[in-house]
This record gives structure tokens, C-alpha cells and sequence, in this order.
């Protein structure tokens, strides 16, 4: 049994990056690019006006009173007159402003009488409001880097660039495998000594919560072979294949045996933590594989905790492990030494309360909760007003 930080470690160790891909800018949320992107254009394209005014030469109002206006710059239709000296044009912003002249003055700040523009401020200086080609950024710099997140600001500045693809690495494929001869479909007459099964839309509904869609639904009887059958079928077209239940070493425990027998390599089994000690992962030709307890708050933890960061990393999060903060908590919690506790909790960012109810059979306080209070092996009481380590469950969203 090895410690929660050594599990982090191999996991950022083993999990292999997935395939890169071409991708639609605007499908490519939430990916992380696989190159770095560079532009294709300077940005902006051309120098730009960045108020409604008047574009003219600073050193003209050295010499005269009043600037004829000769024309107009409006976005999308460039001047193509000769501004002489002496004169000025109108500019909306947007608008490219000609290389002869070199300063706007907001119209705000100007009189225009007969024709004629009188700025009313004297502290004009030269490039006032312009945005100067390439002052953004130049073509053939670096737009976005190699393993960044896209993010909807991303999204625009690709498309200002006039970038319509990019290379990302490839969200996995999932495949849950759910195991237990007790389990009943909801919305099926309960029979006695069985219990309705909710691990499988659980997972489902906090895989799509974090953007991943391609997930697929195994069901295992409790008998190897069977077990055997339904790993090597969901193994076939999935990155990750998850199971729940089953890990334990129960007579009626499969899933371990299974994947011994299909020569998955361990890379782990079993965390010092409460709730999902029994936690699993393995490797068998770059596919993922979690057995992870059947309890469902268990469950729960163990996707946070190890499922979403190798998901994360697979696809290129340098950096995939939950964010946390320290806050004071509301009350006082005690426990043994020897275990760290992941206690689902409730946070309004100033403080943190541990819900009722951590038995690992228990749902309902993830019904609330908004975080979880990370309670370290070595601790053993907390007290109010203690600082703890907290992780919001929704990280990298």
C-alpha cells in the first residue's frame, strides 16, 4: 500500500499522452495544443484608429490654427485619397489610419467648423490613439504555446488571426464497466437483497460535466470469465477503461484476477486514504485502467483525485492535479493516524464545513458539496479555525 503523493507521482509518470489531431478552432475548447501556434499575420494588420476622431500629422498643428478635413477612414473601407499638409481626415475606430499621418484625436476633443478641425486639447502627442501594426503580436511569433489550454479567449484570438485548425491532443476515448450481480436498472422492481445501480450515470454525468462525451457503458456478471470478456471488448476502441466495483479480494472479486490474466501491468493497488483504499491502476498497451471501489462516494473521490487528473494528463495538462487553497474550517473533525481523509465539504471561498455523513456508501452530502477537505495521513484532530487543504471539484473548468 503506498501513500497518495507517491500514487500522484506515478501517475504523472505512467499515463501516456494521447494522439495528436487536427481539430476545428472552434470545437477545440478545453484541448491543449500539441505545437505551438504560430501567427500568420501581424496583429493588428495594419495601423488602426482606436476611437471615432480625426487622424492627422502632430507637426501640423505646429503651423496652423484649424486642419481641413479631406475625407474619411471608415472599418473596412481604407482612405485612398492624399491627406495634404495642413489637412486631416474623419476616422471611426477600427478604421486603418494612412501611413502619412500619424495621430487621432477623439472627437470629443475637437471643435469642427466649415469643414475645419480645431483640437480643443493641447497635450496631443504623437500616436495617440493608434494601435500600430504588429503591436499585438508580429507574424510568425508564438500566438499560443506548445501544452496550453484553449480557452474561449483562445478561441478568439485564433480566429483574429485568421487560424481556422489546430493540432491538440486527442480527448480519450471511456469505456465504465460496471460489476455486481446485486445491481438493478433503475426504474425496475427492487428485489430483495439487491440495491439500484447508480455508479455508471454517476460517472457519465461528471465525465460530460468535465467535456468528455465519448463514453461508452460495460455491465460484468461477477464471474471471471465474463469479466475477462467484457474487459477485452471495452478495451478495444478505449482509452480509459474504468471499473466499479469488483477490486476487493472477496470471493466474488473479479476484476483483479481479470486483469492479471489478461497481462495488464499494476502500476498501483491499494492508497493509504479513506474513502477507495482499494484503488487500482494499471497499463496494458498505452490503455488506462482504473478499478475503482464500488461504493459510489468512493467512487466519486477516486475520479476526482485520479481518473480527472489522468484524463487531464493524457491530454497534455502539464499540470493536471486539482488546484487547492487553505481555509479555516467550521467545526472540528479528529481521525488515526496512518490514512489521508478526502471528506466531502462546503465552501463560500471565506471558510470550509465538513458535511455529515463521509461513510463511503453515502451520496448525499455530494449532493452539496462544492469541494473536498484533504485531511493529511499524520493529522489526527482539526480544530475550528484551523486552516485545511481544499480542492474545488470542479478545478480545471
Amino acid at each position: 500500500m503506498i501513500s497518495f503523493e507517491e500514487a500522484k507521482e506515478l501517475l504523472l509518470k505512467e499515463i501516456p499522452l494521447a494522439k495528436i489531431e487536427n481539430y476545428e478552432v472552434n470545437t477545440s475548447r478545453g484541448l491543449v495544443t500539441a505545437l505551438s501556434i504560430l501567427s500568420p499575420i501581424d496583429s493588428p494588420p495594419f495601423n488602426q484608429a482606436a476611437v471615432d476622431g480625426y487622424a492627422f500629422r502632430i507637426k501640423d498643428l505646429k503651423k496652423f490654427k484649424s486642419l481641413k478635413i479631406c475625407g474619411e477612414s471608415t472599418a473596412g473601407k481604407v482612405f485612398e485619397g492624399k491627406c495634404e499638409s495642413g489637412s486631416c481626415i474623419r476616422i471611426f475606430t477600427g478604421a486603418a489610419v494612412p501611413d502619412s499621418l500619424d495621430t487621432v484625436v477623439m472627437q470629443e476633443h475637437v471643435t469642427v467648423r466649415q469643414e475645419e478641425m480645431i483640437p480643443d486639447n493641447e497635450n496631443i502627442t504623437r500616436g495617440s490613439n493608434i494601435r500600430y501594426r504588429g503591436s499585438q503580436i508580429r507574424k510568425r511569433e508564438i500566438a499560443i504555446p506548445k501544452f496550453e489550454r484553449i480557452t474561449s479567449g483562445s478561441i478568439g484570438l485564433l480566429y483574429s488571426l485568421g487560424t481556422t485548425t489546430v493540432r491538440c491532443f486527442k480527448k480519450p476515448a471511456i469505456a465504465v464497466i460496471v460489476t455486481g450481480n446485486e445491481l438493478i436498472a433503475p426504474g425496475k422492481d427492487l428485489e430483495e437483497g439487491c440495491i439500484y445501480e447508480s455508479n455508471s450515470f454517476m460517472l457519465n454525468s461528471v465525465l460530460n460535466e468535465h467535456g468528455f462525451e465519448d463514453i461508452s457503458i460495460f455491465h460484468a456478471a461477477d464471474n471471471l470469465q465474463n469479466t475477462i470478456d467484457i474487459f477485452k471488448e471495452a478495451s478495444k476502441e478505449h482509452d480509459f477503461v474504468l471499473f466499479t466495483g469488483g477490486i476487493s479480494v472477496g470471493d466474488y472479486d473479479f476484476v483483479g484476477k481479470a486483469l492479471s490474466n489478461q497481462k495488464v501491468k499494476a502500476i498501483f493497488y491499494k492508497v493509504k486514504q479513506k474513502p477507495g483504499k482499494p484503488i487500482y491502476f494499471g497499463m496494458k498497451n498505452k490503455k488506462v485502467i482504473f478499478g475503482l471501489p464500488g461504493n459510489p462516494a468512493s467512487v466519486m473521490v477516486c475520479f476526482y483525485e485520479y481518473v480527472l487528473p489522468a484524463l487531464y494528463r493524457s491530454m497534455g495538462y502539464p499540470t493536471p492535479f486539482a488546484k487547492e487553497m487553505q481555509l479555516p474550517v467550521n467545526g472540528n473533525y479528529s481521525k488515526k493516524s496512518g490514512m489521508i481523509h478526502f471528506l466531502r465539504a462546503y465552501t463560500d471561498l471565506q471558510t470550509v464545513t465538513i458535511l455529515e455523513g463521509q461513510e463511503s456508501y453515502k451520496l448525499l452530502p455530494f449532493c452539496k458539496a462544492n469541494c473536498i477537505v484533504v485531511i493529511d495521513e499524520e493529522v489526527v484532530e482539526v480544530k475550528e479555525g484551523d486552516h485545511v487543504r481544499v480542492q474545488m471539484v470542479n478545478h480545471l473548468n
